[in-house]
C-alpha cells in the first residue's frame, strides 16, 4: 500500500485534487482509499466525496472511502488489514500540519507500506489574502511540503502565477513545484499524478545525497507552530448538522435556502472581518437533491451546485472555519441564520449535531465516536 497525504489551507482544493486522483487511479483498475479528516464531527466532505461515487465500501471502480471516525491510527490499520487497497489518499482538514499526520502513520510500522511525497496544496487564487490572515500557520503547511501544488491557476491572471510560484519556493526551496487546476483535465495535473506516483522522485534521489536545506526560518517556525496546529492557525470552528420537518423540497426552494443562507452569513461575517478566509461549507439534503455551497472568503461570491441525491431524512450540515473572528460569536451568527432562513421558508428545524471538538487537547478518544471505519 502506498500512502499519500494531501494537505493544504482550508478551500485550496485538496477535495477535489483526492477526488480527481482517486478516478484517475480507478480507471487503471487500482484500488484507492480515501480517508478524510473534518474540523468536527459533521461530515460535509465525506458526503460531497460519497456524491461522486466513492463510499465506505468497494465499488465498482476499486474506490472506498471513509471520515476519520476515531484516530488515524485506528482507521488506518482499519483499512490496511481489510480494504487492502493500493492507495491510501489521506486528506488532514486544512487547519492541520501534514506532516504530523503522515510522521503518524509512518510511526504505526506497517508492512509493505511506501510513502509518496508530502503535498501541501495552494490556492494560487487567494495567495496573498492567505499570507496576510495566517501567514505563519500557511508557512509552516509550506514548509512541511515536499511538492508544492499551487492550484487554481485558471482563476489567476498569467503573471501573477510565477509571483506565487516564486514565494512559495523561497519559502520551501527544496520542494518540488508543479501548478494546475484540479478542476481541468490538463497535462499539468496529469504530470502531478505521475510524479507522485513514480518509484522514485527526483526529490528524493536528492535527499539521499543529502543536498537539500531547508530556509533559514523553516526550524524557527517549526518550533514555534508545535504540535497544536488549531490553536496555531487562530481559526473560529462550528461544525453542525439540523433535521428538517419536511419529507421534501424542490430544487428551486432548496437553492433558494441555501444561497439566502451563504450570502447572509457571508455578510455578517465579513463585519467581524472584512478580509477573512477560511471555508464555510453547507449541504442541504432535500428528499431528492442534495444542495452544495461554499465560500473560502471576503472576495469570493459563494458557490452553488446541485445534485440529484435521494435522503429519507432531510437535513442541513455546516462546517464554518472562519479567521481572526471570535467562535462565540460565529456559533452564535451561524444558530441564528440557519433558523430565521428556515422560519422564514416555512419549515421546522431541530440540531441533532453540533461540534463538541476540544480545541485545547485535540484528543480522539474523548469524542465518543462510532466504533469501526
Amino acid at each position: 500500500m502506498k500512502v499519500l497525504v494531501v494537505g493544504g489551507f482550508l478551500g485550496s482544493g485538496k477535495t477535489t485534487t483526492i477526488l480527481r486522483i482517486g478516478k484517475y487511479l480507478g480507471e487503471r483498475g487500482q484500488k484507492a482509499a480515501i480517508i478524510v479528516n473534518e474540523i468536527g464531527e459533521v461530515g460535509v466532505d465525506a458526503d460531497i466525496i460519497s456524491s461522486y461515487g466513492f463510499d465506505s465500501i468497494e465499488l465498482t471502480n476499486g474506490c472506498v472511502c471513509c471520515t476519520l471516525k476515531r484516530d488515524m491510527r485506528y482507521t488506518v490499520d482499519e483499512i490496511y488489514r481489510k480494504m487492502k487497497p493500493d492507495i491510501l489518499l489521506v486528506e488532514p482538514t486544512g487547519i492541520a500540519f501534514p506532516a504530523v499526520i503522515k510522521e503518524d502513520i509512518m510511526l504505526m510500522n506497517l508492512k509493505d507500506v511506501e510513502f509518496a511525497p508530502l503535498v501541501t496544496v495552494i490556492d494560487g487564487s487567494r495567495f496573498k489574502q492567505i499570507m496576510k490572515e495566517t501567514k505563519q500557520f500557511s508557512k509552516r503547511q509550506i514548509i512541511d511540503a515536499e511538492i508544492l501544488a499551487i492550484n487554481k491557476v485558471d482563476l489567476i491572471e498569467d503573471l501573477y502565477i510565477p509571483i506565487v510560484e516564486s514565494s512559495v519556493q523561497q519559502m520551501n526551496p527544496q520542494a518540488h513545484t508543479v501548478r494546475f487546476s484540479a478542476k481541468s483535465r490538463d497535462e499539468e495535473f496529469a504530470e502531478f499524478i505521475s510524479t507522485l506516483l513514480s518509484d522514485e522522485t527526483s526529490l528524493e534521489v536528492d535527499r539521499r545525497k543529502g543536498s537539500i536545506d531547508k530556509g533559514p526560518d523553516a526550524e524557527e517556525i517549526v518550533a514555534a507552530s508545535g504540535e497544536n496546529s488549531i490553536e496555531y492557525s487562530k481559526m473560529a470552528t462550528y461544525a453542525s448538522e439540523y433535521s428538517l420537518n419536511h419529507d421534501y423540497l424542490e430544487s428551486e426552494k432548496a437553492q433558494s435556502i441555501v444561497s439566502n443562507l451563504m450570502e447572509g452569513l457571508k455578510k455578517e461575517i465579513i463585519v467581524m472581518n472584512p478580509e477573512f478566509v477560511g471555508h464555510m461549507k453547507v449541504i442541504l439534503q432535500a428528499g431528492t437533491v442534495n444542495v452544495r455551497s461554499s465560500v473560502t472568503g471576503a472576495e469570493e461570491k459563494p458557490q452553488i451546485e446541485t445534485i440529484e441525491s435521494y435522503s429519507s431524512n432531510p437535513s442541513i450540515k455546516i462546517l464554518s472555519a472562519i479567521s481572526n473572528v471570535s467562535r462565540s460569536e460565529l456559533m452564535e451568527l451561524v444558530d441564528f441564520f440557519v433558523k430565521e432562513i428556515f422560519t422564514n421558508h416555512g419549515i421546522k428545524i431541530v440540531k441533532t449535531a453540533v461540534h463538541k471538538h476540544n480545541h485545547e487537547s485535540h484528543n480522539h478518544d474523548n469524542h465518543n465516536h462510532p466504533e469501526g471505519v
